[in-house]
């Protein structure tokens, strides 16, 4: 697996993690043209990267597998796990193909150390509790912090 910084070229595959962390269970909650419609999803990656954007690229034998980034929404337009304007809320898909190999993992512990180089000192995220992927979340240190609508909102000190 390599592990990379993500880039603007990576647009296209980044939509399509949102996607994939969008209908986490496999079911179709969400179609590319609904994300893209739906301004409370598409923020997660419209106009990547901006100057305060971060993220990293899973590949897999020159697949690519899956992303984590990061970005500071505000309260005007808060995302799902939003805490502060200057806390970044982090995203990550995995391709299905790809599940339950540590990549999600990698990706995070990668991000984390991404933060760890900035003037952040928290990430946050939302998280349905029914997501395997909050187990995950428990494990590298973030806390639950607050409940929105059916998801929790976590956080980490970096």
């Amino acid at each position: 697996m390599i592990l990379r910084p993500a880039t603007a070229d990576d647009f296209t595959f980044l939509t399509e993690m949102l996607l994939e962390a969008y209908n986490w269970d496999g079911t179709p909650w969400f179609t590319l043209d609904k994300l893209r419609a739906e301004d409370s999803a598409w923020r997660y990656v419209a106009g990547w990267p901006r100057a305060t954007d971060f993220g990293v690229v899973a590949e897999v034998d020159g697949a690519l597998a899956g992303a984590s980034w990061a970005r500071q929404l505000t309260a005007d337009r808060p995302g799902y796990g939003y805490i502060a304007d200057d806390v970044p809320e982090l995203t990550l898909g995995v391709a299905p193909a790809f599940r339950r190999q540590g990549i999600a993992r990698a990706l995070l512990t990668e991000l984390i150390a991404m933060a760890g180089k900035t003037s952040y000192r928290r990430l946050a995220l939302s998280v349905d509790p029914g997501n395997p992927a909050a187990g995950l979340y428990r494990s590298l240190g973030f806390q639950k912090i607050a409940v929105n609508g059916t998801s929790d909102t976590m956080v980490l000190e970096v």
